[in-house]
């Protein structure tokens, strides 16, 4: 039997990294946390810098300097 051959193959080697759901639920959580805070800051920054609010303070700045003007003409 030394002259026959034998065809042996060897399967493929397979590394499987396990405990993928952890790591997706912290992932997911520091995702949430990090859309949070960014939806905190920006609706705070709008608070602080609204147009509306500078528009209605402009508006009543000229209303006033208005009013002066014309009690200054009579």
């Amino acid at each position: 039997m030394p002259d026959q051959e034998t065809n042996t193959t060897q399967q493929p080697v397979v590394i499987r990294q396990g405990g993928q759901g952890l790591e997706t639920v912290i992932a997911a959580v520091i995702l949430a946390a990090a859309a949070v805070y960014a939806i905190n800051v920006w609706s705070t920054t709008k608070k602080e810098t609204s147009p509306a609010k500078n528009l209605e303070q402009g508006i009543e700045q000229i209303k006033n300097a208005a009013g002066k003007a014309i009690e200054s003409r009579n």
